[in-house]
């Protein structure tokens, strides 16, 4: 009895250790952008900076601060000129291009924002494993089924032989591998460089942008639903086996390369992300079964190190399946290729918008937005030819 009694201590206070953390990460990750203090904020990357170089773990690095060099170069960019002219850099005529020490301080205040932000997460997340964190999600709320799917997933990945190169892999849909594949917990977890490179498949390989500019989908969909199958057959025993395939479904998406990008349109995986959740929602009996595989894919890919907004990523998939959820139950006929293309192009602003609203929080000038509107254009305009892949999956 004594023995059982301190085995259930152990498990609680490890479960309310991970329920600590996952707190942290969302109360602190996110509080920090409500700081205005320039000296709080060093403070507070100083001694995540610390934390983090004395984390031992193979998957750490500083790709999380190399994805959002731009943001922190458009801070500069916007505001170092703005205000009192302190600093002359050179005169062109009657002009003069002057910094401002108010304005250098404003970017340097957003910049330790968001690197803040990313630290912390990163602090925590490379001392949980995804078990871990789903741990203290579910002390936190996060639904027992939720829990149980996003465990099973973390299974079927780790047993995955993953390249953190990109070039092969034995056991992907597709590639007809064997039964090998490492056991235990994955070592490319926390990797966001990690690929799977996609299986070779028959018929007309086609480029995101053919699908935006010309509506041709090629083998797009003979891809999609190769994945969308190998994700069902693992979960052929499971009462919510549609949402667990659709969540596997998306995950692999992200890891693989279905359809070829384009190098200066962010947002191209809108024609793959979209027809998965439209399709798993169709499929699924649950009320709102898209908010589910939103949540449980945003979870997967916070844990193996994917996006750039840490827990916000969470978030931003949770709300585009609860979003989708509520637009399918429009009284209009779901096949109609105009509505799917409408549904698209709402999921690519819902998408855009955790990065608008740390711009909003961040206080961003007007002026960032003109050169920030193609972002949001390519979201939404790949979002909305995500109608022609779903169209053709759901009619497979």
């Amino acid at each position: 009895m004594k023995k059982s009694s301190l085995k259930s201590n152990e498990i609680n206070t490890s479960k309310g250790l991970n329920a600590l953390k996952v707190a942290y990460i969302f109360g602190a990750g996110v509080g920090v952008f409500f700081i205005n203090n320039i000296y709080i904020l060093l403070g507070v990357i100083f001694i995540h900076f610390i934390a983090f170089m004395l984390i031992k773990n193979e998957a750490k690095n500083f790709k999380f601060l190399y994805k959002v060099r731009w943001f922190i170069f458009f801070f500069f960019l916007f505001d170092a000129f703005v205000g009192n002219n302190d600093i002359d850099l050179f005169k062109i005529k009657k002009w003069t291009i002057s910094l401002s020490y108010d304005g250098l301080l404003s970017a340097t205040l957003m910049s330790c924002k968001l690197i803040s932000m990313l630290l912390i997460t990163q602090v925590i997340r490379l001392t949980m494993s995804g078990k871990d964190f789903v741990s203290g999600m579910t002390a936190l709320g996060l639904g027992r089924s939720s829990a149980e799917i996003v465990n099973q997933i973390l299974v079927i990945l780790s047993n995955e032989k993953i390249s953190k190169t990109g070039s092969t892999v034995d056991r992907i849909p597709g590639n007809g591998g064997g039964n090998g594949g490492g056991g235990g917990r994955n070592k490319s977890f926390g990797n966001a460089e990690t690929r799977i490179e996609s299986e070779a498949t028959e018929g007309e390989n086609v480029a995101a942008k053919d699908v935006l500019f010309r509506g041709r989908i090629g083998n797009i969909p003979k891809k999609l639903l190769n994945r969308i199958h190998f994700a069902k057959d693992q979960f052929t025993d499971n009462p919510n086996a549609v949402i667990a395939s659709s969540s596997l479904a998306v995950t692999l998406i992200r890891m693989v390369k279905i359809a070829p990008g384009l190098p200066l349109a962010p947002g191209h995986k809108n024609i793959l992300f979209f027809p998965v959740f439209i399709h798993g929602i169709l499929k699924s009996k649950r009320k709102f079964a898209g908010a589910q595989i939103g949540l449980i894919s945003g979870i997967l890919h916070f844990t193996m190190g994917f996006g750039k907004y840490g827990p916000l990523g969470i978030i931003e998939f949770a709300i585009l399946g609860w979003v989708f959820d509520v637009l399918l139950k429009l009284p209009v006929n779901k096949n109609k290729l105009w509505y799917l293309m409408l549904l698209g192009g709402i999921g690519g602003l819902i998408r855009i918008s955790t990065e608008m609203l740390i711009l909003l929080v961040l206080g961003m000038p007007e002026a960032f937005y003109i050169i920030y509107f193609p972002y949001v254009i390519a979201q939404v305009a790949f979002g909305i030819a995500s109608g022609f892949i779903t169209k053709s999956i759901l009619t497979e």
